[in-house]
């Protein structure tokens, strides 16, 4: 460790940095080789580099916490190879090729485990900064809408405004959709932000009857009707405002799909391992290839409908942070069932 640490120092990290920050997870992750080589010796033929090195995986969370490239991070594994080769040939020892084949396996294994954790703590920071930069943008276009729209109420209010125009009625519905969007992007950016789950005992029963609530008024007008049926309704540990909002987001957008005169059906079974709620609609099926669309943010399953496509997407965050899944299973030439599953 002090061959590498002359090799890196100055040149792939700064000379003033603390050796304890310096050295970080490879003394541990050198154990690793070392392990590895005595496997072979003892059992010759069996020694493998490490298939999971904890280690390698958190020194490239470490460097990106300092700042370090990517490029560097890879470079330190070949000053490390290269260090242990130099301190062998030193002590005037010989290496067969089974070993330095285990070494250079072992280095590839730590910069596979290092650059992929490095890579996906850069990308979940990126995702952070962005959804930050959303919520901000959505929070700062909340007050200009909320004054417009109250203007609009009050002069309306006053008798102000035409009762008869279409361009009172695209005002007011511009309104109306702007704000649901502003609304709907700071809670999508509130749920991928990876917050901390604020988690309450509920019911089945509960969150069902909100998201009947919150869709009866558009069900009344289309003559759907929504059924529940319930299975062992105990108490649930989770996120009340984030499953609610899964939970109506899915029975809104089957009220909204289903054809008029039809049924809506919401299932809820809590069992010792899992919760399951399904959402069954009657929109006569999805289209090829909207399966696959089904959960991303901005796409409408059906064009001639309204609205923003963000409904779908924020039911599945909802379930991410819950470390649940969701999906959807298509029924041709009937409707569609949208499968919600958290651990219990």
């Amino acid at each position: 460790m002090r061959r590498w640490k002359a090799l890196v120092q100055g040149t792939l990290v700064p000379l003033a940095m603390p050796s304890i920050e310096l050295l970080d997870h490879l003394p541990d992750f050198l154990d690793e080789v070392i392990a590895s080589l005595r496997d072979a010796d003892t059992h010759p033929g069996v020694g493998e580099p490490p298939q999971d090195s904890t280690m390698a995986a958190g020194h490239g969370e470490q460097r990106l916490r300092l700042g370090f490239s990517l490029d560097s991070v890879v470079r330190e594994y070949g000053a490390l190879r290269d260090a242990v080769v130099a301190t062998v040939l030193d002590a005037g020892e010989q290496i067969s090729f089974r070993e330095m084949q285990i070494v250079f396996d072992c280095m590839i294994g730590g910069i596979a485990h290092a650059v992929s954790e490095y890579a996906r703590q850069r990308d979940a920071e990126l995702l952070r900064q962005a959804n930050e930069h959303f919520a901000f943008i959505a929070h700062e276009l909340r007050n200009p809408m909320s004054s417009a729209t109250l203007a609009f109420e009050s002069l309306r209010a006053k008798g102000r405004l035409p009762t008869d125009g279409h361009e009172v009625g695209a005002l007011e519905r511009g309104l109306q959709r702007t704000n649901e969007l502003i609304d709907q992007t700071l809670r999508i950016a509130r749920v991928a932000s990876g917050i901390e789950l604020r988690r309450q005992s509920t019911t089945l029963s509960a969150i069902f009857e909100d998201a009947q609530a919150g869709a009866i008024s558009e069900a009344e007008a289309r003559g759907v009707k929504i059924e529940v049926t319930l299975e062992n309704d105990e108490c649930l540990n989770v996120d009340v405002r984030l499953l609610r909002s899964a939970v109506g987001n899915l029975v809104r957008n089957a009220v909204k799909y289903t054809h008029p005169n039809s049924t809506v059906s919401l299932r809820g079974t809590h069992t010792t391992n899992r919760v399951v709620i399904e959402v069954e609609d009657r929109c006569g099926g999805l289209e090829p290839g909207k399966v696959e669309q089904a959960f991303a943010p901005f796409v409408r399953l059906e064009t001639t409908q309204s609205g923003f496509g963000l409904g779908l997407a924020i039911a599945k965050q909802a379930v991410d942070a819950h470390g649940g899944t969701i999906r959807v299973q298509n029924l041709p030439g009937r409707g569609c069932v949208f499968v919600l599953e958290l651990p219990a």
